[in-house]
């Protein structure tokens, strides 16, 4: 093994740990706040008063940063299939931390996505393409985008438990996957000179849909689904990427033989269904009150007292 795959290893399994403890810690602080704010920016402004869960955003931050490193020492489809792990890291920690129960079928659900999110990236891997999209391309894309990730909101709506985190979380992925292909436009102008970005509508857009994606994410924290939320997000976020990179970025994704293009579609159903399975069998428990409520720590008022899942 040489240094530098070394590192690419080492960084990348940093990362995972990392987002595995941002997860845990933003999914418990945000299981406290009360149902009603769901979906608001009131929800963001309540957690940003919590000290863990700004803990849990720097650790979000810290994986970032060991991703970066890993990416810079090695080949994507070397440091993805660590990354995929993260979701294995996230049960494991939500039990030593906070005591969380994942039922048999949970764990090889959760270990079913890793493994199969790992082939489908191996076999996908983007290559060639540019870092700006067309508006055109972007303006043909929009409805679709927000037309999905609407329908999972929608839905959601009408859903309780594991099954309304996945939804949410599909959206939030929807709207991550957005916020890569405008990062690289967002970095490309940087490159040009450091307000090189101002006059460009791309790093508004990034705000956008980074904060959007950010409240989706943390409404689906509420539910208390932590395996269920986190699947679906690490589903679709990579997925909504290269679908967009493809479409937008003029990316390269095709595998090079027909056993390759099998492994991809295998890999992807299997991805789904380790979500649904997730969205199935998590029964979302800890924080409790002896008599089974959850209260928002913001607000002792019993206005804010929801019941569990």
């Amino acid at each position: 093994m040489t240094v530098s795959i070394a590192i690419a290893v080492a960084s990348a399994l940093a990362a995972a740990l990392c987002y595995a403890l941002s997860n845990v810690l933003q999914q418990h602080e945000a299981q406290q706040i009360a149902d009603e704010d769901s979906l608001k920016v009131g929800l963001l402004t309540k957690l940003i008063r919590r000290p863990r869960w700004l803990v849990g955003i720097g650790a979000d931050v810290g994986g970032y940063v060991f991703e970066a490193a890993a990416l810079g020492a090695g080949a994507l489809v070397l440091v993805e299939p660590i990354l995929a792990t993260a979701l294995v890291f996230s049960l494991l920690f939500g039990w030593a931390i906070h005591g969380r129960r994942v039922s048999t079928a949970g764990w090889v659900a959760a270990c079913l996505l890793a493994g199969s999110m790992s082939l489908f990236l191996y076999q996908v891997s983007p290559s060639g393409g540019h870092s700006v999209a067309a508006v055109g391309d972007w303006v043909r894309a929009a409805p679709g985008i927000v037309a999905f990730i609407g329908i999972c909101v929608a839905v959601a709506a009408t859903q309780t438990g594991a099954r309304r985190a996945a939804l949410l979380s599909a959206g939030a992925g929807c709207a991550f996957g957005v916020s890569a292909v405008l990062t690289k436009a967002f970095v490309h102008y940087l490159g040009q000179g450091p307000l090189a970005w101002v006059p460009h509508w791309e790093p508004y857009g990034l705000a956008v849909s980074s904060i959007g994606g950010l409240l989706l994410a943390q409404s689906a924290f509420q539910t208390g689904a932590l395996a269920a939320a986190v699947g679906a997000e690490q589903v679709l976020q990579p997925l909504a990427g290269v679908v967009l990179g493809v479409a937008l970025l003029g990316e390269n994704v095709s595998p090079a033989d027909p056993m390759q293009r099998l492994a991809a579609v295998l890999s992807l159903a299997a991805m789904l269904a380790s979500v649904v399975i997730l969205a199935r069998v998590e029964h979302p428990e800890s924080g409790l009150e002896p008599d089974g409520t959850t209260v928002d720590l913001d607000s002792p008022s019993p206005a804010h007292i929801r019941r569990p899942i």
